[in-house]
């Protein structure tokens, strides 16, 4: 037999809606289902048994007896009661006594599973307000019950003589507390107050965590987490060294709707500076302090503006005292404007670097670039002419205090092969570039596919170093105001060929090219700041301009001949190839002039004939290979060598990387060979259990530059890590160059950490 009534419940008051109540309004039937059902019209109580199931408002409660009184709008719930909130708390209890709209009542014998998976049971409780529920004697935890024995104690819980779960302030509170490990207990707690499963952020003490180093003395770090208002929070931080006293720090975070603002503080006054190296910024300085903000606006759809800048008392008063996202080497303060569309890319940005070091002297910082600003505009018009034309536009503006200058090694300076490395001047450099690029692909009826190119540029730049290289093989143009144009005319020619199999299709492209344009303007003869990074290799073969900014420009008559492969197997095995060489056929070698930066020096373009480039890749089933060479066009020396490898599968993740660049010829004293391997590997040894290692290690100097192990322990309700990270420190600017670091996280409640590094590799979830 099966009964299913609906009805309507009375109500002395309609309830209002507040945070947190989960109450049930007053125009709300009850559905209510069950094998058995009996009315009482003498007394107005409906009494249901058997499978009783009832659906109420947002509310579900299933039980095995449930006694209805509309007379006093009391519903009692006896045996296997299950009743599953709207917040998604799932209540077990051996009898439940509740109002009808459930605001008010009594539970017996419960546990609750929230939906983050937390529990909490205990011998009775009950609810006031539709927002308060009050546990007697409840034990609270996130961990699991044990599978095979599900009364034995769990990891950790924390037992209560009150726990009060409030659902206007979304915390739950723990009175007269115990914290238990496996049953066990560790530490008696007054008072403990943790967020609600459906709170997103509760002013309280972070995880505080513990340090020892031979500059700061031990130190104990505590952190306070603060919201001010729906958008805004704020973290301040004290920390307390046995050596050099209270570092104080402050964070304050601001959201808006359309962007977001940061503002970090820091200070400490230093009570004995000598512990530091003596001669070095950290042992001069007594009073020392930092701001930094950060922020980011979406203007609309395609614009953004934001900034990341940083002011402090010396160069390295955040390094020394790791603060929290301005602690690198290299400290870059910015503010841009970007925009971004389908067919164009806007970049305006000003920015300068701080060089985080103990040199007191600063000498490195002095010698970075200013940039007040840099211009990068990209956009691309299609079916122009019945192809497709693009437009550059790219500039900058900048000073430096100091020359940066690099010596190579040698014999005498004078020697135009020992000449300085000039990678900036001191004074300003200024530079506008414009360059328009038309192509159009044809494809004749053999397959044979012909590109047409088009290109022209002009560059205006404005020179005024304080001091001219005197050492320089080159020609130095001079300050002043200097125009420079370059036109290219070219013709891509391929001919790509299908070919298949049974099982694989593979396809092999042949591809000439040829450039005819005049020699570089004032080739070698400008600064140049954003053309140093040129290698020639398999990805540049066949780019019209082989230069990776615009302060150079590639000029006279070039041919660069080559071959593509590429090929795929149905059981998912993919190859890839490229192979090829470049010719300079007339006009004058950019690669073979002298540069500033000495970026073309060995570049393998130097002669009229290039060195050999090639790339070989393959990929199947989660493993990775790719390789790419440079070599010598006499002899097939391999001059620069990088193989990239990785391997991904189940519960396994590797990568290696080797790179070698070998001393030019003849001179092979000037500079020494390059060769550097590094590896990471990370693996998943148990559903609980990970690791990871990295490193790097210099095989000229047969030394490493960098460890790192780390360890992971991450179950539902807890989490370990430990972590070693070694690092070579060549001019000894610190006074270790390794450390470990060590973290315990309960989940829900809080966490423990020592030492002065986190796990690299290995994150936890909570």
């Amino acid at each position: 037999m099966c009964a299913i009534f609906a009805f309507a419940t009375p109500q002395a008051a309609a309830q209002i809606a507040v945070p947190g109540d989960i109450s049930v309004a007053e125009d709300q039937k009850m559905l209510l289902a069950a094998d058995e059902m009996i009315y009482n019209n003498d007394t107005r109580v409906v009494v249901a048994s058997g499978g009783v199931q009832i659906d109420y408002g947002d509310y579900q409660l299933v039980a095995d007896r449930v006694e209805y009184d509309q007379n006093t709008g009391r519903v009692k719930a006896i045996g296997s009661v299950e009743m599953i909130e709207p917040g998604g708390n799932r209540i077990y209890a051996d009898d439940l006594d509740v109002t009808d709209n459930f605001s008010d009542g009594f539970l017996n014998a419960l546990r609750i599973e929230t939906p983050d998976n937390t529990r909490i049971a205990a011998e009775s409780a009950e609810r006031s307000g539709g927002s308060v529920t009050t546990f007697n004697n409840g034990v609270y935890t996130a961990c699991e019950p044990c599978q095979e024995n599900p009364e034995r104690a769990p990891f950790w819980q924390v037992k209560a003589q009150r726990v009060i779960q409030n659902g206007e302030t979304k915390t739950i509170r723990m009175e007269r507390a115990t914290f238990e490990l496996f049953g066990m207990p560790i530490a008696y707690l007054p008072y403990l107050e943790v967020p609600d499963h459906d709170s997103k952020r509760k002013s309280g003490f972070l995880t505080p965590s513990y340090s020892q180093s031979d500059n700061f003395g031990y130190g104990l770090t505590v952190p306070y987490y603060l919201v001010i208002s729906p958008y805004m929070d704020a973290t301040f931080t004290g920390t307390g060294y046995t050596k050099q006293g209270f570092l104080g720090e402050a964070e304050f975070r601001q959201n808006f709707a359309n962007g977001e603002v940061t503002l970090r503080m820091a200070g400490i006054s230093q009570r004995k500076p000598g512990e530091f190296d003596a001669g070095k910024v950290d042992a001069d300085e007594t009073e020392r302090g930092m701001i930094g903000s950060t922020g980011e606006f979406r203007i609309n759809p395609r614009w953004t503006f934001g900034w990341d800048a940083m002011v402090q008392t010396d160069n390295n008063f955040s390094r020394t005292y790791g603060i929290e996202g301005f602690n690198a080497s290299t400290q870059k303060s910015e503010v841009y404007l970007t925009g971004l569309s389908n067919r164009s890319y806007f970049d305006l940005r000003a920015y300068s670097f701080d060089i985080q070091d103990a040199d007191k002297n600063n000498l490195a910082e002095r010698k970075q670039a200013v940039v007040h600003p840099s211009l990068d505009y990209k956009r691309t018009f299609s079916d122009i002419a019945g192809g497709e034309l693009s437009l550059d536009v790219n500039g900058y503006s900048l000073s430096r205090e100091t020359d940066d200058t690099r010596w190579r090694a040698g014999l005498a300076t004078t020697d135009p092969l020992f000449a300085d490395r000039y990678k900036g001047f001191a004074g300003s450099n200024s530079r506008l570039s414009a360059e328009l690029e038309w192509k159009r692909t044809f494809t004749a009826m053999n397959g044979l596919r012909l590109t047409p190119i088009l290109a022209a540029r002009g560059d205006l730049n404005s020179v005024d170093v304080d001091t001219a290289p005197t050492d320089y093989d080159g020609t130095f143009a001079g300050n002043g105001s200097h125009t420079r144009g370059m036109v290219t005319v070219g013709l891509e020619a391929s001919y790509p060929v299908l070919v298949t199999t049974a099982n694989s299709s593979h396809v092999i492209e042949p591809i000439a090219q040829i450039f005819v344009r005049p020699d570089e303007q004032l080739a070698g003869g400008l600064p140049n700041e954003d053309a140093q990074s040129f290698v020639f290799d398999a990805t540049s073969l066949f780019e019209r301009d082989k230069f990776t900014g615009f302060d150079r420009a590639e000029g006279g008559t070039r041919a660069n001949v080559g071959v593509r492969y590429t090929g795929q197997f149905d059981n998912g095995f993919k190859t890839q190839a490229v192979f090829g060489q470049s010719y300079h056929l007339a006009g004058l070698n950019s690669f073979a002039t002298p540069d500033l930066s000495q970026a073309t020096r060995n570049s393998g373009l130097e002669d009229d004939v290039s060195d050999f480039v090639g790339m070989v890749g393959v990929a199947y089933n989660g493993f990775s290979l790719a390789t790419s060479a440079r070599f010598d066009k006499d002899d097939f020396r391999v001059e620069r060598t990088d193989v990239r490898a990785g391997l991904t599968k189940g519960r396994l993740s590797t990568s290696l990387t080797y790179s070698e660049i070998k001393a030019p010829r003849p001179n092979t004293y000037t500079d020494p060979d390059r060769r550097e391997i590094t590896g990471l590997a990370k693996l998943k040894i148990h559903d609980y259990w990970s690791v990871a290692a990295s490193t790097s290690y210099d095989l000229v100097d047969e030394k490493f530059n960098s460890q790192t192990f780390g360890i992971l322990y991450e179950d539902e309700c807890f989490a370990f890590s430990f972590a070693y990270q070694h690092t070579r420190d060549d001019d000894n600017s610190e006074a270790r160059d390794w450390s470990i670091g060590a973290r315990i996280s309960f989940r829900t409640l809080a966490g423990f950490e020592q030492g002065s590094v986190s796990n690299p590799l290995l994150k936890p979830s909570f």
